[in-house]
């Protein structure tokens, strides 16, 4: 909080110390001032900055989406763990029923969207399952590592 409130003082000084030297310039006549004869003609136009903006917002957008999405998954996946080890009835409980598929009708170009979107997340859940999976491994080959070296030790 000290620091920031420096910087702004620092910043503020300058600022003023930028003025002082400006009026300086123009009291002792050593800055010509010239009126602008031409228009200000803006070299970017609106729609070119429309469309860098939108571009940006877009990836902004599906950053978030796919962060919140993998988030979601990884705690789904830990809960599920969790209730899955400690409590196997209540893991039952939540056990998903098959359903049949759709008729053989067209798939609109919205259904086509939403079917590869999930495909997508899909494919982050099962990475973030791989890996979990991974890290359990990890943690259970040190575990037995530790132990092999106790017991040589006794030996």
């Amino acid at each position: 909080m000290i620091i920031s409130i420096i910087i702004f003082l620092v910043a503020i000084i300058a600022a003023f110390g930028m003025l002082l030297y400006r009026a300086w310039e123009l009291r002792t006549n050593r800055m010509v001032i010239e009126d602008e004869k031409t228009k200000f003609t803006p070299e970017l136009s609106f729609r070119y900055i429309e469309t860098i903006i939108l571009y940006i917002v877009k990836h902004v957008v599906q950053w978030i989406v796919l962060s919140v999405v993998k988030l979601w998954f990884l705690v789904i996946t830990k809960t599920k763990i969790f209730l899955q080890n400690k409590w196997p009835k209540i893991h039952n409980l939540f056990k998903k029923k098959e359903c049949p598929l759709a008729d053989g009708r067209k798939i609109s170009f919205v259904e086509r969207a939403i079917i590869e979107s999930k495909i997508k997340i899909k494919r982050v859940k099962e990475k973030i399952k791989e890996e979990h999976e991974q890290k359990i491994e990890e943690v259970r080959e040190v575990v037995e590592t530790t132990e092999t070296t106790e017991v040589d030790k006794i030996l």
